[in-house]
């Protein structure tokens, strides 16, 4: 058997081995070639701690409530306003009712009230006179009767209006529409005497339909 002639070499066999070149090391570079700039190390920031919500200083906390605050500070400021104007309502119709006419047709509409509502108590406080002995002498017994009467025949006389009231010092006159309920469509006028007492306007006398 022919003996077998040997192959070229391979470049590879040509190529002297190198020891291994450890990472962490300069790497080795051909005599005349620039070696590469050394990257200098990245300095890491150290990890930052947030506090919590209730370490915060007032100025850091988040002014979550402000919008609350302020609605409840404009409701306030309106309710205070409403209040203001119903004082200066209440004055001015107090004022209004303080007069001596008004005084005249609240004692008038306060004997009619008890006369529809047959409080004998109130008429006996409301009327001077004639008028207040009647209901002083009268007792509840013989006034339950007479105002069953008077509601069964529809004739408790029942106010319009009061058209015109005349004051004289302690004694007053006003003239007023009234009517009954036996009767609503008839209108008629009605004259009531007052008299100013310590304890305001009593209605003296029964009213009477002038002629």
């Amino acid at each position: 058997m022919p003996p077998r002639s040997a192959s070229a070499p391979s470049p590879a066999d040509m190529q002297p081995t190198m020891p291994a070149q450890p990472l962490n090391s300069p790497r080795a570079v051909a005599p005349g070639v620039p070696r590469p700039p050394q990257q200098q190390p990245r300095t890491i920031a150290p990890p930052q701690r947030v506090p919590a919500a209730s370490e915060r200083t007032p100025a850091e906390t988040p002014p979550q409530g402000r919008g609350k605050r302020w609605w409840l500070l404009v409701g306030a400021a309106a309710v205070a306003v409403l209040v203001l104007l119903g004082v200066v309502i209440g004055l001015v119709r107090g004022g209004t009712d303080n007069s001596p006419e008004a005084q005249v047709k609240g004692a008038i509409s306060v004997y009619t009230e008890a006369l529809a509502d047959g409080d004998l108590d109130q008429l006996r406080g409301i009327t001077c006179g004639s008028q207040h002995d009647f209901y002083q002498n009268i007792s509840a017994e013989q006034f339950a009767g007479v105002y069953r009467t008077s509601k069964e025949q529809k004739s408790i006389p029942v106010i319009d209006r009061i058209d015109a009231v005349r004051i004289t010092g302690d004694t007053a006159m006003a003239q007023a529409t009234v009517h009954t309920e036996a009767d609503p469509s008839n209108r008629s006028q009605r004259t009531f005497d007052l008299q100013h007492t310590d304890d305001g306007w009593k209605v003296c006398d029964p009213p009477t339909t002038p002629h």
